[in-house]
């Protein structure tokens, strides 16, 4: 059990690392992406305005759906905004966590479905 444990840790931290390589290389651009099977799936962001806003390219979304198990949603505010009304709106109608990484602030946050 205690192997299991720290392979969870690995794959969580994995996907981190990788979402946050995808948020400097597509900065200052929003990053989003999807974790699947505990990896990161990183996607397009077709929104509008990327730059204050994302929206996941739906190829993007049916690869990763049969890629494996969608278990959350990343994105990322080059800003540093804190996360937003829309954000957990969405995260509720997903019904499935997100991740959002604040770029100057090198912090995390987490949204859990309502």
């Amino acid at each position: 059990m205690h192997k299991l444990f720290l392979l969870a840790d690995f794959m969580e931290q994995d996907f981190r690392l990788n979402a946050v390589k995808h948020a400097k290389t597509v900065y200052p651009k929003e990053a989003c992406g999807l974790v699947v099977d505990g990896l990161y799936f990183p996607c397009q962001n077709i929104a509008l305005d990327p730059t204050a806003d994302f929206a996941i390219n739906p190829a993007d979304y049916a690869r990763a759906m049969f890629t494996g198990t969608i278990e959350a949603v990343v994105h990322s505010h080059p800003e540093g905004t804190p996360v937003s009304k829309q954000d957990r709106k969405a995260c509720t109608q997903t019904k499935i966590p997100w991740y959002v990484y604040s770029v100057p602030d090198d912090q995390w946050l987490t949204i859990e479905p309502c």
